[in-house]
């Protein structure tokens, strides 16, 4: 068993991982939006700061003349004017607010000084302001300062306005994008590090498989889906259908190609279609396959193998396929071969299935009856293509895989986890028939998923372009 790689990157699978999941980035950015704007409207407080300037002067003094005196005062006078005695006198003369925190600064090589008073309201931040003015001369007397007097330059006011202020929205938002951005990172991480098939290279690297081919992602238009409902079905994804798009249609006409190569190469006719899981698309490939193969001329048969959940029926016309007329049937014995053997004349395919379940489908599949009726359908057909159930489900598939020449895994682009791919390429490699690699089914990149997918999905050729 091959060693697991590391994934190749490809930028279609991770933008469609963020699209899958753009509402956990949208839910992380607004809970790193939410928090920071809570916390900080809970951990906030407002703070109002009234100021004004003050000139500090020496009775009988010439300021001019003596400049470096008063600058010495001025600097005293800044510790006087944020001192505890300060405060206590200003407390004992007002009772109708609540004293705010004052400082004082002198303005460098002057005798002036700036006073702030900072509050949790602006009118506390003010009167406190002005109380401090009106009751300096009570400490200067206490400390001795009868001589200077102060003049008021610039009067106080009342903020309209905390000093403080936080910009909180521009916070949160930066927040929301962070954590925003954290998680897109952690998507990005995990799609790389998924270990599943997402491109051509990984199946070589990562697989106990030859890379045999890939087909590309149909885009379902909304004329398709209109036309489904109108005619009261699904979407087929149908070669013959000229809304199919040209990539879709040239890559299984790629794999039908290699089929081709392998009957020669291989001598071989009779070719197992199988998957590991539900939905990869071995349907859809063994159908389109099969009808690639007869529009080129070859006489085909295609033979839905699936007796639990049947589903190659949709690609065909609704009265085919008909009550006791099914391959589950025959292989009950209640009808003959002949019953069961349809052919589609516009294709010239022909079909041998089903829509109805049937219980012990293993059983029947691994009788000597269907082993004896492909035996004797071998050399009526150049290509006998038989569709099978998926290996994780059921052992269909391991019952009659002895009777097929060789046998193909469709594997779905970042689908099914490598391990699981391996273990039952490695059953597939064990079996009687030649195991001839891996089809890489729903192929998609930046490129194919803006172009390719939806190239000429109403152009006037298609399938046709082939086959005209």
């Amino acid at each position: 068993m091959k060693k697991n790689g590391a994934s190749g990157f490809n930028a279609y699978v991770v933008l469609r991982d963020l699209a899958y999941n753009i509402w956990v980035i949208v839910l992380a950015f607004l809970i790193g939006f939410i928090g920071v704007r809570t916390y900080l409207g809970s951990v906030y407080v407002p703070k109002y700061r009234s100021s004004m300037t003050v000139a500090v002067n020496v009775t009988g003094s010439n300021v001019t003349q003596n400049i470096s005196k008063t600058i010495e005062i001025a600097g005293i006078f800044q510790n006087v004017f944020q001192s505890d005695v300060m405060k206590n006198i200003i407390r004992k003369n007002v009772t109708d607010f609540e004293v705010a925190k004052v400082s004082a600064s002198v303005v460098e090589q002057t005798n002036l000084l700036v006073l702030s008073a900072e509050g949790a309201n602006a009118v506390d931040a003010y009167k406190t302001l002005k109380a401090v003015y009106e009751n300096y001369q009570s400490v200067l007397s206490e400390n001795l300062f009868e001589d200077v007097y102060i003049d008021e330059i610039i009067a106080p006011s009342v903020p309209t306005a905390p000093f403080n202020t936080v910009n909180s929205k521009r916070y949160s938002v930066l927040a929301g994008i962070i954590l925003a951005a954290g998680c897109v990172f952690l998507i990005v991480l995990l799609s790389s590090l998924r270990d599943t098939v997402k491109q051509e290279s990984d199946v070589e690297k990562k697989l106990d498989a030859k890379f045999f081919g890939k087909v590309y992602h149909q885009h379902l238009s909304k004329a398709m889906v209109k036309k489904a409902k109108k005619e009261k079905g699904k979407v087929v994804l149908d070669i013959r259908n000229p809304m199919m798009s040209y990539a879709f249609c040239e890559s299984l006409n790629r794999v039908s190609t290699k089929i081709e190569y392998l009957k020669n190469s291989q001598s071989a006719k009779t070719f197992i279609i199988t998957s590991v899981d539900e939905h990869e698309g071995k349907t859809t490939v063994s159908v389109n396959a099969a009808l690639n193969l007869s529009l080129k001329g070859y006489k085909t048969l295609l033979i839905d193998a699936d007796l639990r959940r049947p589903s190659a029926f949709r690609f065909f016309e609704d009265g085919l396929f008909g009550s006791y007329s099914e391959l589950g049937d025959y292989l009950l014995g209640k009808v003959d071969l002949c019953d069961i053997l349809k052919h589609d004349e516009k294709s010239g395919l022909d079909i041998i299935g089903g829509k109805n379940s049937y219980l012990f489908a293993y059983e029947l599949l691994s009788s000597e009856l269907f082993k004896d009726t492909i035996t004797s359908l071998y050399e009526q057909y150049d290509y006998i293509i038989i569709d099978t159930p998926p290996t994780s489900l059921t052992a269909d598939t391991e019952g009659i895989m002895d009777i097929a020449d060789v046998t193909l895994l469709v594997v779905r682009q970042d689908q099914t986890p490598v391990p699981v791919i391996n273990d039952t390429a490695d059953v597939l490699s064990g079996a009687k028939a030649f195991f001839a690699g891996c089809i890489l089914n729903d192929y998609r990149d930046v490129y194919s998923s803006v172009f390719k997918g939806r190239m000429s999905e109403n152009r006037e050729y298609g399938s046709e372009y082939y086959y005209n």
